[in-house]
């Protein structure tokens, strides 16, 4: 299927689409949100984390968990979408031939967050849809988040089937009665946010993070690249691994946890090597392993996933304080690879909550036995 080329207006300093940073806004409390939806956030991700992320759970534990991350983030689509259409006057966008604009902001919004190329092929409001879906990060989550996106839209359940045409893959939407049972489950949970006091360099014309840089839109493929190390990435919803691991604990026990914070350790691990973020340089600073782990460390605000606000270390310990965190399971396996990084030492994690919308994590070096 020929499309033709879609072009993104772009910030003709930073490179950013302007349609994103109209959009989105990074806060001075270590979260990233939509402006007009300041409780709702989202997260600046590696593409493939969560397929990585939850493959790992499945063959730890032997069992399927994509009907539970299916719904979460079809759950987290319809919140993110409710958040919108809600107010005024965008609720107009739920009324007669609005809706086809809205459906086409959609596939905008796919691809400025680097989720997907997305364009419509067929749309009967309130019946069915068809769309052509290119480089999703993850198929089935793409689906989630559609039928999310028009569950909002039209108020309704949404069901889903894929087709082929022309070697392009297909999505096709209809409507239904309900939704699985395990839906209600899943139910998204928005907490509130600590403020903050971060502040960052800033393009002068979009205001975007000026570190963020290294981003690079790719609007034809619906890709998001990260220049440093040729590595997609992807603006999320902030809730989808929370809800999952909510649902999870209590079919599983809180066995998946360790299983979590590894592969969130190995994943790190894998960052920090390929952009070799600790140099010779840095280990030889007479500000020591601190600055170290301030220079690692920095950018989790960036990312949309907490702000760091106090950091203690010693000879084989860490102690790190964290408000507003994203996830506190993929925090710890975050922190433990940091440690390990930085120390040369094998690790243990664990943390605690002074109130709810802090974590401490606390890292001790059990081994040698990593190479520094």
């Amino acid at each position: 299927m020929r499309l033709s080329k879609l072009r993104l207006l772009k910030c003709p300093r930073c490179g950013f689409p302007l349609l994103f940073s109209a959009v989105i806004r990074w806060n001075d409390n270590g979260t990233i949100c939509e402006r007009m939806m300041p409780d709702l956030r989202a997260v600046l991700l590696e593409a493939e984390l969560f397929n990585d992320l939850f493959e790992r759970i499945e063959e730890k534990m032997g069992i399927s968990i994509s009907h539970l991350v299916f719904e979460a983030q079809r759950n987290a689509a319809k919140e993110v979408i409710d958040g919108v259409l809600n107010k005024f006057p965008f609720f107009l966008g739920r009324v007669g031939y609005n809706k086809k604009l809205v459906v086409r902001v959609f596939c905008d919004v796919a691809l400025v967050t680097g989720q997907s190329f997305a364009k419509t092929v067929r749309y009967r409001p309130g019946r069915e849809g068809e769309a052509l879906i290119r480089n999703p990060y993850n198929r089935e989550l793409m689906a989630a988040i559609i039928l999310g996106a028009f569950e909002s839209l039209e108020q309704k359940p949404f069901e889903h089937t894929w087709m082929e045409i022309d070697g392009d893959d297909v999505i096709v939407i209809t409507a239904s009665r309900d939704k699985p049972e395990v839906s209600e489950r899943l139910a998204v949970r928005l907490p509130p946010l600590k403020p903050g006091n971060l502040s960052y360099p800033r393009c002068r014309i979009c205001r975007v993070p000026s570190e963020l840089s290294y981003l690079q839109w790719k609007e034809e493929d619906g890709i998001i690249m990260d220049t440093r190390r040729n590595v997609r990435m992807a603006f999320l919803d902030g809730y989808t691994p929370t809800t999952v691991f909510r649902e999870l604990e209590k079919e599983l026990g809180e066995e998946i946890y360790p299983v979590i914070v590894k592969a969130q350790k190995e994943t790190t691990h894998r960052h920090l090597d390929e952009l070799q973020i600790i140099t010779k340089e840095d280990r030889m600073s007479p500000r020591g392993n601190r600055g170290i782990y301030e220079k690692v460390l920095a950018p989790l605000p960036l990312l949309g996933q907490g702000n760091p606000v106090a950091l203690q270390h010693d000879d084989g310990y860490l102690r790190v304080t964290v408000e507003n965190p994203y996830n506190e399971h993929l925090l710890a396996g975050h922190m433990a690879a940091v440690f390990e990084a930085v120390e040369g030492l094998e690790s243990e994690v664990e943390w605690e909550n002074p109130d709810p919308l802090t974590v401490v994590f606390t890292v001790h070096g059990v081994s040698r036995s990593i190479d520094t």
